[in-house]
């Protein structure tokens, strides 16, 4: 009989019970293995992209001609900047939005457009022959 095992378990001839060192270590890679390739295990940090001035000349430029830029405009546009496809398609996606924020910077506080969903308010309005006079309380759930 083998002391800890009250049972009368016996090891197989050659086992080698691991030392405690060994068990620790082997718990720290499993651990670390299963965050490194586990089920939800996440993709490294990407490098933030440093945009060259020329390259956001390039790209601006673009943009003023066109906001959307897709296909062979795209894989061009990428190729000659030496850019990826996914980095420019991304820079205009970016654009876009900073655009539609000055936009709306531009209209001012008080514009409707500002207030988000305010179009569908104005359809309904418009659908119900509604006065835009009085407010409506879109949280309510009555």
């Amino acid at each position: 009989m083998l002391p800890g095992h009250p049972s009368g378990y016996q090891h197989p001839p050659g086992y080698q019970h691991p030392s405690e060192n060994q068990r620790s270590l082997r718990s720290e890679v499993s651990q670390e293995s299963l965050l490194l390739h586990g089920p939800f295990a996440r993709k490294p940090k990407r490098i933030r992209t440093a945009f060259s001035p020329s390259q956001l000349l390039r790209l601006e430029r673009a943009f003023e001609k066109n906001h959307y830029v897709v296909g062979a405009e795209r894989k061009q546009l990428a190729s000659s900047l030496s850019l990826s496809e996914t980095q420019v398609k991304v820079w205009f996606q970016n654009r876009r939005t900073k655009y539609k924020r000055q936009k709306l910077e531009e209209e001012g506080p008080d514009s409707d457009q500002k207030k988000k969903g305010s179009h569908h308010i104005n359809r309904w309005r418009l659908a119900t022959k509604q006065s835009s006079g009085e407010d409506i309380d879109v949280t309510s759930n009555d």
